[in-house]
């Protein structure tokens, strides 16, 4: 029986972290490894602006497909805000980029269109973009699209793991399902029919978008750091936010049931699922105990839920940094 794994499906992690290895070796960086890129400039001497680039992978594809134009859109959105938030800064202004073969005027303007909704809604403006026919490069039928969103946090209120403190508890928002990531791997299973077409639907949920809330509680001084859970799964992108000395320890019984996650582990074992997906925990909150309880009220919208603890790292635990 074949055995699938993200790898065997085409996308290879261990070049990705080689890659950002090499270059945060010779670019000497603050910013590799941030969810956010951070910059001052002497204008606003009292502010950082923070920036984000990504796109939603290979979901594009069976999204375009099924004319699904508004979750591409939010699925855009998310990528970018909910990485930009978890430096605590609030979205200025976005942009987009659009690679098709040939340019489809109405497909693309119904994208535009949705994208420019969405992100009112999280006071982010989308102030241009760029479109591009790549006849040679991309298939006939199909476009990518990446966005580009900047932000602004004062420079008291900038959200670093630096913060993170043994005992702070460790809290997790849902995810709606798998959001952006993996789906090279879902393709594949729903290519050799071990998804059927109503379980792939399921995996093509819109992605969160977890600005409004996590915003709120910036403001009011409630986290130590953030995460938000991508490429890579829970514990690389989690291990980002904590800092040397401390581990987290999370309680993998805490997931929540999610449908189409329990749907792939008939195929694929639970080590690569971990790997590959979110598995339910969307994005993560480091908080004060005593903050737990405002946390939880005011995230109520996406079920949040205690996740696990920092610790004093142990010796001997081979530097990991988070783990069940």
């Amino acid at each position: 029986m074949e055995e699938y794994s993200y790898k065997n499906s085409g996308v290879h992690l261990q070049s990705s972290e080689m890659l950002t290895k090499i270059l945060s070796c010779n670019l000497q960086s603050a910013n590799f490894n941030n969810f956010a890129g951070i910059f001052e400039h002497p204008a606003l001497p009292e502010y950082y602006f923070a920036g984000t680039t990504d796109g939603i992978g290979t979901k594009i594809i069976p999204l375009i497909e099924r004319k699904l134009y508004k979750t591409i859109a939010q699925d855009l959105a998310a990528m970018n805000l909910n990485d930009l938030i978890c430096t605590g800064a609030k979205p200025l202004f976005f942009l987009d980029y659009i690679a098709a073969n040939v340019l489809n005027p109405k497909e693309i303007s119904n994208f535009i269109i949705e994208l420019n909704n969405i992100l009112k809604a999280y006071n982010c403006t989308l102030i241009g973009g760029e479109t591009s026919e790549l006849g040679d490069f991309i298939k006939k039928g199909v476009f990518d699209a990446a966005g580009f969103a900047v932000g602004l946090v004062h420079k008291t209120k900038l959200v670093k793991k630096e913060n993170v403190k043994e005992n702070d508890v460790i809290i997790a928002l849902k995810s709606t399902g798998v959001h952006s990531n993996g789906f090279s791997l879902i393709r594949k299973l729903y290519n050799d029919r071990l998804l059927n077409e109503e379980e792939f639907l399921k995996s093509l949920a819109p992605t969160a978008i977890y600005v409004n809330e996590i915003l709120q509680l910036c403001n009011r001084g409630l986290v130590s750091a953030l995460a938000n859970i991508t490429g890579g799964g829970i514990l690389s992108n989690l291990e980002r936010v904590i800092p040397e000395g401390f581990q987290a320890k999370l309680d993998k019984n805490a997931l929540p049931e999610i449908e189409i996650f329990e749907t792939i582990k008939r195929v694929v074992n639970e080590d690569e699922m971990f790997r590959t997906f979110n598995m339910g925990a969307g994005f993560c909150i480091i908080t004060k105990e005593e903050n737990v309880n405002t946390v939880m009220d005011i995230t109520k919208a996406h079920s949040p839920f205690v996740f696990g603890i920092i610790e004093k790292a142990k010796e001997g635990n081979n530097n990991a940094k988070a783990a069940f």
